[in-house]
C-alpha cells in the first residue's frame, strides 16, 4: 500500500481545466486522491503518441474496436489497462487491480481498484479504496467515465 496523495490542476472528463468558485483555475486540492483519479483516466482514455511529454502513454483501447466480447479479450483488455497504469507510475503493480466484465454485446465494465494509505489529505478511512469504473464500447471505440466512480470500504 502507498500514498498517492497529490495536488494538481482539475480537469474534467474532456480536458478543460476547471474554474474555482474565485475564478481561478481550479485544482485537486479539496481531495488529494482525484488526482489520481484523473491520472487513471488519461492514461486509459490515451493513445500511445497523444501526449508529446511522454508519447508511449496511453492504453490504446482502439486495439480492441471490433473484437468479439470473449474472456480472452476481456483478458487482454485487463492486461493491458493494468500494464499501462503501471508502466506510466500511475499506481504501484501490487496496490492495483482491474477487472473486465461483459455488460452487452459490444460494450465491457472496466473497473479499477487501487488500494491506498488512509491521511488527513485523502479523507479516506483506514481500509478504504479508490474505485474507478469505466465502460468502454468496442464498435464505437468510446470510453464512458461512470459517475460512481469513488472511494469504496
Amino acid at each position: 500500500m502507498a500514498i498517492y496523495d497529490s495536488v494538481d490542476l482539475f480537469w474534467s472528463w474532456d480536458g478543460d481545466f476547471g474554474i474555482g468558485t474565485d475564478g481561478d483555475v481550479r485544482d485537486t486540492g479539496e481531495d488529494y486522491l482525484l488526482s489520481l483519479i484523473q491520472e487513471i483516466h488519461t492514461v486509459v482514455k490515451s493513445e500511445i503518441g497523444d501526449w508529446e511529454g511522454d508519447p508511449m502513454v496511453g492504453a490504446t483501447l482502439s486495439d480492441f474496436i471490433g473484437e468479439a466480447n470473449t474472456r480472452e479479450n476481456g483478458k487482454k483488455l485487463e492486461d493491458r489497462v493494468r500494464y499501462k497504469l503501471i508502466e506510466a507510475q500511475v499506481v504501484r503493480q501490487d496496490d492495483l487491480s482491474v477487472r473486465v466484465v461483459p455488460v452487452s454485446i459490444h460494450q465491457v465494465m472496466i473497473m479499477i481498484n487501487v488500494v491506498v494509505v488512509a491521511t488527513t489529505e485523502n479523507k479516506l478511512n483506514v481500509g478504504d479504496q479508490v474505485n474507478v469504473n469505466l465502460l468502454y464500447d468496442t464498435m464505437e471505440n468510446g470510453l464512458f467515465f461512470m459517475p460512481d466512480t469513488s472511494v469504496q470500504e
